[in-house]
């Protein structure tokens, strides 16, 4: 079984629980093997098999969950600044 490994940032994380919505989301998805999301940086890294599953369709059950694939630094991909934003009342970016 050959193996890629998907290391991206996601935005829209804003408190601990999100990395636990994006990773439930991803291990339920036929094809990936593993997947952690690093609460502070963003980042995701998911092990799939690409004869199962594509980076494409990765990143649309991302997207379909609410926390998009993003660049590190975009509008949306700092936990923190999310944080602050939901305990004001307004909506995390992303």
């Amino acid at each position: 079984m050959e193996e890629k490994v998907l290391t991206t940032y996601v935005c829209g994380i804003y408190c601990r629980q999100c990395p636990e919505w994006i990773v439930d989301d991803l291990l339920h998805t036929r094809g990936v093997l593993d997947a952690a999301v690093s609460f502070w940086r963003a980042e995701l890294t998911v092990r799939y098999d690409p004869q199962i599953v594509t980076e494409a369709e990765l990143r649309r059950v991302l997207s379909d969950c609410g926390y998009p694939a993003c660049e590190k630094g975009a509008p949306g991909s700092n936990p923190l600044r999310n944080a602050l934003k939901s305990a004001l009342g307004r909506r995390p970016e992303g």
